[in-house]
């Protein structure tokens, strides 16, 4: 956690002069208005909410919850055509790219078909180009995030995570009028957090708590260089609180936008099945003698093979990625960098790049389970994931069979 630095607070909140009908808050830092606006991402009423700020208020600088990466792709509409989803893999960056696309997926889906998740900060974005109003993007990076999400919990947890984010995939719940009023209330995202065992505190530190600051921290820094004049700022209703309570104290960002260590023992990670199976082979040669050894040898290439291959069919993979996977499923048993799963996701990235189309339709396809194989984005995930299981199936049952020799 950073360190905040406490002085003599020259900020004070004030009751706004301006009114509004949705989450409001009026900050003074020196001699600087800041206006503070928090939606619901799925809202029509905060679209309409944005403009009309802007239009009374006439800001000098305009404030966004979004990060530069994302700011980009709502910019640029040809922000997925560029997407390069071989670098992805091949800089094996495929789990979070996967983990922003099912969020994502998953905001669409409360979209209610008229208004798309982030819509009011499209409209802040459109309404300061066409004033030639200064926008300033305050949110951190959204694969900074992530990682920093990810890093502070265990393997198990992580796959816990994950798969309930795939569940989400799944939902089809349209969200009323009083349902997108709710999720404007101040307290929404503490208490979906709430609900989460204690194990998961640190996530919520990281996706709630420290974003808080960091939003707080940018609007404050605007200030500064601002001078005098007003900023208007548009973020989710559920940091207006934090945003606000943090506004008052200087914080470092650097420690907020550092990436999480990798452990000094991460190589034994790597390092713990070459040696187990290596182990597992010499010992059945030792105490039941060279054709049991080989007997395991031939049963882990067959049975990691097949079944990293066959997982490569039910995912309707290319036949090269198909045998990729069945090939280096074996291999990867003693050389982990080469899993069966990333080499097969980087096949078929390859030889079926996912078209715009593809990424835009990634809420409507998964609808409905059948829909997995009619997108080429999340099949090629398929790909990816799908070997990688059948591998580690065939690890579990090559294990079992190597223990049976032994005992």
């Amino acid at each position: 956690m950073p360190s905040i630095k406490k002085s003599k607070p020259r900020t004070k909140t004030k009751p706004s002069v301006f009114k509004s009908t949705e989450p409001f808050q009026t900050v003074t830092l020196g001699k600087t208005e800041v206006f503070i606006l928090g939606t619901a991402h799925v809202s029509e009423k905060s679209i309409e909410e944005v403009e009309r700020c802007v239009q009374e208020l006439k800001p000098d600088v305009i404030c966004v919850e979004l990060c530069e990466s994302r700011l980009k792709s709502v910019q640029d509409p040809l922000y997925l055509q560029k997407l390069d989803i071989f670098k992805v893999f091949k800089e094996r960056k495929m789990w979070l790219l996967l983990s922003t696309l099912i969020l994502s997926s998953f905001q669409k889906k409360l979209g209610m078909g008229k208004v798309k998740p982030g819509d009011e900060l499209k409209k802040a974005v459109q309404l300061a180009k066409a004033r030639e109003t200064k926008l300033v993007p305050i949110d951190r990076e959204i694969q900074t995030t992530l990682k920093r999400a990810w890093g502070t919990v265990n393997f198990f947890s992580k796959y816990m995570l994950f798969s309930l984010l795939l569940t989400s995939l799944f939902t089809k719940e349209e969200l009323s009028h009083e349902k997108i009023e709710e999720l404007k209330s101040e307290d929404v995202l503490k208490d979906l957090f709430s609900q989460l065992p204690s194990r998961y505190d640190a996530i919520k530190r990281v996706i709630i708590d420290e974003r808080d600051m960091y939003l707080a921290e940018k609007v404050r820094r605007e200030a500064e260089l601002l001078g005098k004049g007003k900023i208007f700022v548009v973020i989710g209703a559920g940091h207006l609180q934090g945003m606000v309570s943090s506004i008052h104290h200087k914080v470092e960002l650097a420690p907020l936008d550092e990436l999480p260590l990798k452990s000094p023992f991460a190589f034994l990670k790597w390092a713990s099945f070459p040696i187990f199976f290596s182990a597992l082979i010499g010992l059945t040669y030792y105490r039941q003698g060279s054709e049991n050894a080989q007997d395991l040898v031939l049963s882990l290439l067959i049975v990691k093979s097949v079944l990293a291959g066959l997982g490569g069919v039910l995912a309707l993979a290319h036949p090269i990625s198909i045998l990729l996977a069945a090939f280096f499923a074996p291999i990867g048993t003693f050389i982990p960098i080469l899993k069966p799963g990333w080499i097969a996701g980087l096949s078929e990235s390859w030889l079926r790049k996912p078209l715009v189309s593809d990424f835009e339709r990634i809420a409507e396809d998964t609808e409905h389970w059948t829909g997995f194989w009619k997108n080429n984005v999340i099949r090629i995930f398929l790909v990816f994931l799908l070997p990688q299981f059948g591998s580690s199936l065939g690890t579990i049952l090559i294990t079992w069979k190597g223990v049976q020799f032994l005992f």
